[in-house]
């Protein structure tokens, strides 16, 4: 029998973040750190919704919350100024309201959640002992010109709400520019989840993006201690495919790296590939 997925709340000073949970039906005889799992912007933790039944059924407990800004989580008052803000936010809600997290967890983070990632396991004094690996689903290494030419594409705010509504018509034509296709009732399905998504998170988006580009990813990898495993991930069609080459060659700490499948939407569209890396990361497979 699958695992059932089902949905809770972390609170919050600022308010409640959402999130998408699930545990082994059976647990295993040796207990396993739980999977935190984060998503890209500007999706939601449904993106994660197909990854956690089989990370479940390896004896996982896998929690996937939706960012502020995104999904059914809070919207920010005012616009965070760092990614360590995203970063504070969840380490302080996880480790008092979730007891599974005591002695730390696993974490697939997908682009921004990379990001986020990033930095909870890149600062150790500040999160003590929280990350055991570190898997990045749309990895990549930017130059400050690098970061600041995406940010000409990626803080648009392409789809803010217009009283005519052509801002739904620009989300789907966007979400088809990423990769999505609508051949297929399967494809059709995923793409309106994602306009849904998107949509709802059109000012969370840039908000979280903003601080994206400031990040310097290169000087968080290295910084992550050598007892966490750190994996690198990406397809040929995602995005950050042109910046995942200044991942592999240009970060000196040790990273496994494997491609993947997808494009932008690998947990949707090669769980398979993101899981075996993530088994082989930690020694599973």
């Amino acid at each position: 029998m699958a695992a059932p997925i089902k949905a809770g709340y972390l609170h919050t000073p600022l308010g409640q973040v959402h999130y998408y949970h699930s545990s082994p039906v059976t647990p295993p005889a040796t207990p396993k750190p739980p999977m935190l799992l984060m998503h890209i912007s500007a999706s939601s933790a449904k993106s994660f919704l197909t990854l956690m039944p089989m990370l479940t059924a390896l004896g996982y407990a896998c929690y996937a919350p939706d960012m502020p800004g995104f999904g059914a989580s809070f919207d920010p008052a005012s616009d965070p100024p760092s990614i360590s803000w995203y970063a504070t936010l969840y380490y302080e809600a996880i480790k008092t309201q979730l007891p599974a997290f005591a002695n730390g967890c696993h974490v697939i983070g997908h682009h921004s959640g990379g990001i986020l990632g990033m930095e909870l396991a890149s600062n150790p004094d500040q999160f003590p002992g929280f990350v055991q690996s570190l898997t990045i689903v749309g990895a990549s290494v930017m130059t400050a010109a690098d970061r600041a030419e995406m940010a000409k594409t990626f803080l648009e705010p392409f789809n803010k709400p217009m009283p005519a509504g052509d801002h739904l018509g620009k989300t789907w034509a966007y979400l088809q520019w990423e990769g999505l296709k609508n051949e297929t009732d399967a494809e059709i399905a995923l793409l309106q989840r994602e306009a849904i998504d998107h949509i709802r998170a059109w000012k969370g988006r840039n908000q979280i993006y903003s601080c994206v580009w400031k990040y310097e990813r290169m000087e968080a990898l290295d910084a992550i201690p050598a007892s966490v495993p750190v994996a690198g991930l990406c397809a040929r069609d995602d995005v950050l495919w042109p910046y995942y080459g200044n991942f592999r060659a240009l970060v000196t700490r040790p990273i496994e790296t494997t491609e993947i499948r997808g494009g932008n939407f690998g947990p949707d569209l090669d769980p398979d590939g993101i899981l075996d890396a993530f088994l082989r990361l930690i020694g599973e497979k």
